[in-house]
C-alpha cells in the first residue's frame, strides 16, 4: 500500500523540519513547500492526500490557499495550522471545508486524530459520514441553551457577544461552553468547533 501523503506548507523551514519528523514517526510520507505560491504551483500534479496549512504566510496564506484548492476541485483535505489562536480565523477556516484548526503548538496526538479525519474524508466516504453523523447526534443531544451557545461559538461570537445575543448572563454562558467542551470530548474550544461544523455537514448529507 503506498503510504499517505501529507504536504506541509509553512514558510518556518523550523516548523516544516519538525513537522515532517513527526510525520514519519506517525508512518506518513510528507513532502514540504515553503509557501502558499510554492504549493500552488505543484497542485496539478500532486496525488491526492492531506495538506497542513500555516495560516500566516508572506503572499498568500492559509485561507486563501484553501480557497484556491476549493476553486480547483481539489479532493485534498486541508487542516489549518495557526500560531495565534483566533476564533474568527478558525471559523472561517472551518466554514471553507477545513477538517480541524490547530493552534501551535500541537501534540503528536492531536495531530495524529486530525489526520485520521482527513484521510477517513479521502478514503472512505461512508466512514467519513458515519462520523460526521456521529457529530450531528452529539450536538442535537445538548440541552436547548447549550445548543444555543455553540451555535452562536460557531458564527464566530465570543463569550460577551454569546451573551448579548442570546440575553443568557455571561457566567451561564462561560459555563455552558465548558459543559458543552465536556460532552462532546473536546479538550480545546477548536475541538468544540470541529463537532459543530461536522454536525453542520452531516446536515447536508
Amino acid at each position: 500500500m503506498n503510504p499517505r501523503l501529507v504536504y506541509v506548507v509553512d514558510d518556518e523551514e523550523a516548523i516544516r523540519r519538525s513537522l515532517h519528523l513527526m510525520l514519519r514517526v506517525l508512518g506518513y510520507e510528507a513532502r514540504q513547500f515553503e509557501s502558499g505560491a510554492a504549493f500552488l504551483a505543484r497542485l496539478p500534479g500532486l496525488a491526492s492526500g492531506c495538506v497542513l496549512l500555516d495560516l500566516r504566510m508572506p503572499e498568500i496564506g492559509g485561507l486563501e490557499v484553501q480557497r484556491r484548492l476549493i476553486a480547483a476541485g481539489s479532493d485534498h483535505s486541508a487542516i489549518v495550522m495557526s500560531g495565534h489562536g483566533d476564533l474568527g480565523v478558525a471559523v472561517t477556516a472551518l466554514e471553507q471545508g477545513a477538517v480541524a484548526f490547530l493552534e501551535k503548538p500541537f501534540s503528536r496526538t492531536v495531530l495524529e486524530g486530525a489526520l485520521n479525519h482527513a484521510f477517513l474524508r479521502i478514503e472512505d466516504v461512508e466512514a467519513y459520514r458515519d462520523f460526521l453523523r456521529s457529530a450531528a447526534l452529539a450536538v442535537q443531544q445538548l440541552p436547548s441553551t447549550e445548543r444555543q451557545v455553540l451555535e452562536l461559538i460557531a458564527r464566530g461570537h465570543d463569550l460577551e457577544g454569546v451573551a448579548e445575543r442570546s440575553g443568557i448572563p455571561l457566567m451561564d454562558v462561560e459555563l455552558a461552553r465548558s459543559r458543552i467542551m465536556e460532552r462532546l470530548g473536546a479538550e480545546t474550544v477548536t475541538e468544540m468547533l470541529q463537532s459543530a461544523f461536522a454536525a453542520r455537514r452531516a446536515a447536508l448529507l
